[in-house]
């Protein structure tokens, strides 16, 4: 098994990347990948971690991105997390999420919500809010807990998984309160993660249209993520046909959060080319020259 898609404590998910470490050992993976959101902070840890348990490793981040009328998710595979400039421009999509952000809740108010934008950085303590988040300030109030949209994810159909239904149902694009990240546009982001030796992969593509990835291809695509919590068997058998026919590479990672924010998704994907993946990312990060940042 290997996972090249797994949060850690510096986004939204719930274990540090030590734990992250351990669990991968555990789980006998052949590689990891830590991919934060919008986050390089726990790459250091981590790449350190690996590096003394003599573990694969591959640092990445996943980045919000907005192409046409989608909101793509990419991850940036060996991406230079110990540059200072990396880091400054990790800072500046947090301030732009965090604007991304009020402009959700004043979308959330115009549908009828009852949500503060000061209550839900209160309960993140000013990081970069969830979906659970967004569900427990909808739930601040008796008025919000009664609206039955909201106790759809307190104790209802939808609350098995606050974190990512709530954002499935009303964020992402094509959904009442989305808000396209502009400031984030992908091929403008793929200029710039290649400046900081990425490989650039696209993270769970679903429902995306084929022709953007064919165009996204032209501007420094190289891959897709093939084998994901988010994919069908089904789905995985269209993408993995779609990705040989455009010579891109291909990935498997679980999208792990920890079971409090993702309780369905374990960690470690088994697949039939583990090893091509393996293989194939590696040959890709040293023409980058990044391949000292993954073993």
């Amino acid at each position: 098994m290997i996972d090249l898609h797994i949060h850690t404590i510096a986004s939204d998910g719930s274990h540090t990347p030590e734990e992250v470490g351990e669990m991968a050992r555990e789980h006998k993976l052949l590689a990891f990948a830590v991919a934060d959101h919008n986050s390089v902070g726990s790459l250091e840890a981590a790449f350190q971690w690996a590096e003394q348990a003599k573990l694969s490793f591959f640092p990445a981040v996943e980045i919000d991105t907005l192409y046409k009328d989608q909101d793509l998710h990419l991850l940036a595979y060996g991406i230079d997390f110990q540059d200072p400039k990396c880091r400054a421009w990790m800072d500046e999509i947090e301030r732009a999420k965090m604007a991304q952000t009020r402009r959700r809740v004043d979308k959330l108010k115009e549908l009828g919500f009852r949500i503060e934008y000061d209550e839900l950085v209160r309960i993140t303590k000013g990081k970069m809010p969830t979906g659970g988040d967004y569900v427990k300030a909808l739930s601040a109030t008796p008025e919000g807990r009664s609206d039955p949209r909201v106790r759809n994810y307190i104790d209802g159909p939808r609350s098995n998984s606050p974190y990512l239904n709530f954002y499935l149902d009303w964020l992402k694009s094509g959904k009442p309160a989305f808000v396209p990240f502009e400031e984030m546009e992908c091929r403008a982001v793929m200029k710039k993660t290649r400046a900081f030796r990425a490989v650039n992969i696209l993270a769970h593509p679903s429902n995306a249209p084929p022709d953007y990835i064919r165009e996204l291809k032209t501007s420094g695509l190289q891959g897709i993520e093939i084998y994901t919590s988010y994919h069908s068997p089904e789905m995985a058998r269209r993408w993995l046909e779609f990705a040989r026919s455009q010579a891109l590479l291909i990935t498997a990672g679980s999208d792990f959060h920890g079971k409090p924010i993702k309780p369905d998704v374990k960690l470690g994907i088994a697949c039939p080319e583990e090893w091509e993946i393996l293989d194939r990312l590696r040959k890709a990060l040293d023409q980058t020259r990044g391949g000292y940042l993954h073993f």
